[in-house]
């Protein structure tokens, strides 16, 4: 596309969460050692490139990400937070572990499972994914419209979050199933200059990370 900024999606490093298997939905973890590594290590696999907008949920772990992300990478801006990129409000679901959840409630765990996914956030009271893109979509939105031709746009956010907004924006075959981009992950979108049309470059890519520092895409 003539004229094209970039934004680039990059999924929070891993926080103390993610490290024991909590669901943390919108509560408040920072990252973990092992994320701070990432999210330094995605930094500087942006450190040789401009950088003109740099924005984040405002839940520590992805603030975080961003600090240290902009620090490793020489970027001239600050991290901006923009509060509708939160995470998924989970519901019942937030500060439990898998193990918890079975034990707890066993039936609902199990209906949770067999119904349709967007079926199954309203039955453990989480945000939707309408509910979520409402306000992820114009979040996105209003960080891009700050920007002008040919600009680079970084937006640190969450699995959960970014999911819904690339299947909704690129079809379900995007992070199908139970995927989810893998911590500090880059993924790519050329996005025209009028803000009409947006292309899917990379996907999720952890290339910038060594194996020992990726994980499962959870």
């Amino acid at each position: 596309m003539h004229d094209a900024k970039e934004l680039i999606l990059i999924r929070h490093g891993q926080s103390t969460a993610n490290a024991t298997g909590v669901w943390q939905g919108q509560l408040d973890y920072p990252l973990s050692d092992r994320g701070r590594d990432q999210a330094r290590l995605a930094g500087r696999a942006l450190a040789n490139i401009p950088i003109h907008g740099l924005y984040a949920s405002p839940l520590l772990r992805a603030f975080e990400t961003a600090e240290l992300l902009a620090r490793e990478a020489k970027a001239t801006v600050e991290a901006v937070p923009i509060d509708g990129l939160k995470e998924r409000h989970g519901g019942l679901l937030e500060v439990t572990t898998a193990d918890a959840r079975a034990a707890w409630d066993p039936d609902l765990m199990r209906k949770w499972a067999s119904v349709p996914e967007e079926e199954g956030w309203t039955l453990v009271e989480a945000e939707t994914d309408e509910e979520v893109l409402g306000r992820f979509e114009a979040a996105i939105a209003d960080a891009m419209y700050r920007h002008g031709p040919g600009e680079r746009v970084i937006v640190v956010t969450h699995g959960g979050a970014m999911r819904a907004y690339l299947r909704d924006r690129f079809g379900p075959e995007v992070l199908s199933g139970t995927l989810r981009a893998q911590n500090a992950s880059i993924t790519r979108v050329e996005w025209s200059a009028d803000d009409e049309n947006a292309r899917l470059l990379t996907l999720a890519t952890t290339d910038h990370l060594p194996p020992d520092l990726r994980g499962p895409r959870v």
